[in-house]
């Protein structure tokens, strides 16, 4: 089902936010490749917190369950290692992706994972006029069944797992990926998705139905002469892109090539530039890219480019790494 594995992340904490002093208590993440829950990591987490009595009523989570709990400083690098590179997934993701980027950064780590996409805002896209989008209603709505308690972090994480299999079935039945003969969802779909209006996601889903097709017929007929995107070579932009050597007629055959240009994606996944190209329905420029797992993708070039605020910081979805 999804082309990408995903990983589902739950943490029970302390408090609100890390920035009124709100510290990990519990954390579970749950990898999911295909349409199969494969992997997990479970524990809770001793981050040298006074755990208040309401968050103990709420989650069973005592204070004597954390002292005796691994530190936080063994499970969070732990936790950055099992998420890797793969796209990362919550309901309600600014939340808990605060609380790992709080975490990461007083155990000296960064997370790596390429993307984040939030359950609540897919389900809300996605299957639009619910009562409530929480968790447990949300669950019951769809017919989703907790095996452990609420607000425990594995018993959330699972059940939030097994509702993006339930929104990525709903996905291909219900919009134009059955029709473009798609049965692998592109984690970057639900990351855009997430971002638009609800009335803007039937669209935007039949458009990106027709780029991938499109790009996935250039992928395998290279050689057919009937590519409907023009890959072109890696060229300067600005200081978008590193200079390629100009070799000279009377250079030795053997010089070695040229070292691939990479970019850094703001989450922290690292992509090999492949070239720029010319999408033929509308003429606009792509970039086409490689991940480190050999899968190509192509992005609008001012999409690839763009400067996002990210906590009153200008950051840049994409950055040449200098080597």
């Amino acid at each position: 089902m999804f082309r990408k594995p995903l990983v589902v992340l739950d943490f029970e904490t302390s408090g609100m936010s890390p920035e009124h002093g709100g510290r990990v208590t519990e954390v579970a993440a749950i990898r999911i490749e295909g349409d199969q829950l494969t992997e997990r990591f479970v524990s809770l987490v001793n981050a040298d917190v006074t755990i208040p009595s309401f968050i103990t009523q709420l989650t069973g989570i005592t204070q004597a369950m954390v002292d005796q709990a691994p530190s936080v400083d063994e499970v969070i690098p732990k936790l950055i290692e099992f998420i890797g590179e793969d796209y990362l997934v919550a309901h309600n993701a600014s939340f808990d992706e605060k609380f790992l980027f709080a975490e990461a950064q007083l155990c000296q780590q960064l997370p790596r994972h390429r993307g984040t996409i939030c359950s609540v805002k897919l389900a809300r896209r996605l299957r639009p006029g619910f009562e409530s989008y929480s968790l447990g209603p949300l669950a019951l709505r769809l017919g989703i069944k907790f095996s452990g308690r609420a607000h425990r972090a594995e018993a959330d994480a699972e059940v939030t797992a097994h509702l993006m299999l339930n929104l990525g079935q709903h996905l291909i039945r219900s919009h134009s990926l059955q029709n473009a003969q798609i049965d692998a969802i592109d984690p970057e779909l639900l990351v855009q998705v997430t971002r638009l209006k609800a009335t803007k996601v039937p669209t935007y889903i039949a458009s990106w139905c027709t780029e991938s097709v499109v790009a996935a017929a250039t992928l395998h007929n290279s050689n057919t002469g009937k590519n409907k995107v023009q890959i072109a070579e890696p060229k300067e932009q600005g200081k978008q892109f590193m200079n390629h050597h100009d070799h000279s007629k009377h250079e030795p055959v053997n010089v070695p090539a040229p070292k691939p240009i990479r970019f850094r994606h703001y989450k922290g996944g690292i992509y090999e530039l492949v070239g720029e190209a010319t999408q033929e329905s509308d003429l606009s420029p792509v970039i086409v890219y490689r991940s480190h797992d050999g899968s190509m993708w192509t992005r609008p070039r001012a999409v690839f480019f763009e400067m996002l605020n990210i906590d009153g910081r200008q950051v840049q979805r994409f950055t040449q790494i200098e080597e």
